[in-house]
């Protein structure tokens, strides 16, 4: 078997989309693991770090880039940096939904967790420079017909879930853009001594390694003609040496003139505007195809 090629899928001609996000959750990840951490200075300024220096050091490398990114950022960040993120908005960058506080949308009702939703697109909307239309959860599992729940809360679009490598439609009409762990800095990056993140430690890699890596797996996305999509943290890769990782990752992609470098909701429109959804033997399909199944077994 060999791998699916999508040639002639992206607009203007282009062989591959590529699309830069960040996100911002100024330590609520941390928070949500060890809730004491807050409380500890030393060791919470581990991610204070992102608010303090690299957001502005991820915004001059995206400028000297002219790349236009996505932002996902937890209605609470957008309460609490409202200065630093209007510094951030501009035409050139969008805000998105990360969630209201770092919850689990799998641990609540359904009407709690659509308030929840609503709640953090309305806060965001009012710092952000584009109508916020996109969301990437922000811990936990995707909760069945999640899907459902965003289009109810007025999301037309999520960056959550990981099973392809291309766009597809939820049943629902929303867009899913696929992500990927490799993808990431934190997986890389994160490190923290007490409370040990990760459990049993360590991490921090060569940085050609990681760079290799991210390269690697550009160039492979555009081989096939797929949807790459990096996820930066501003504490993890706004580092003085890190960031030099994100500028030479950027000049790379941006070396070749057949990538569509574009936002999150830019191809959320697109794919929208095809009207094409996932088909039966798609994983979402097939995972809820299996869930019913289990459960008239049940009856």
């Amino acid at each position: 078997m060999t791998s699916t090629v999508f040639e002639g899928f992206w607009p203007h001609g282009k062989r591959c989309a590529a699309i830069v996000s960040v996100i911002f959750d100024d330590g609520l990840d941390a928070i949500a693991q060890a809730p004491d951490l807050k409380a500890r200075s030393k060791s919470f300024s581990v991610w204070q770090y992102g608010a303090t220096r690299g957001v502005e050091r991820l915004c001059n490398a995206f400028a000297d880039a002219g790349v236009s990114t996505s932002w996902f950022v937890p209605g609470v960040v957008a309460e609490k940096h409202e200065r630093l993120l209007r510094d951030v908005v501009s035409p050139h960058h969008e805000i998105e939904s990360h969630g209201w506080d770092f919850e689990r949308y799998d641990a609540m009702d359904a009407p709690t967790a659509v308030a929840l939703l609503k709640r953090s697109r309305e806060r965001l909307n009012t710092v952000a420079s584009n109508e916020v239309s996109g969301f990437r959860l922000p811990a936990g599992n995707w909760p069945r017909r999640f899907d459902r729940l965003l289009v109810d809360a007025g999301y037309t679009w999520s960056a959550s879930l990981n099973g392809d490598d291309v766009p597809y439609s939820h049943s629902s009409s929303l867009v899913e853009i696929p992500i990927h762990n490799e993808l990431e800095d934190r997986p890389y990056f994160q490190f923290n001594f007490t409370p040990a993140f990760p459990k049993g430690q360590s991490r921090i890699p060569s940085y050609e390694a990681v760079l290799g890596n991210w390269i690697a797996e550009f160039d492979a996305y555009r081989k096939y003609g797929l949807c790459y999509v990096i996820q930066l943290r501003p504490e993890w890769t706004g580092t003085p040496g890190r960031i030099a990782l994100v500028e030479a990752l950027l000049a790379h992609i941006g070396s070749f003139d057949d990538v569509w470098l574009a936002t999150a909701a830019e191809v959320a429109r697109w794919h929208a505007g095809k009207g094409v959804f996932a088909p039966a033997d798609h994983p979402i399909n097939v995972y809820d195809a299996y869930v019913d199944e289990e459960r008239a077994g049940e009856r």
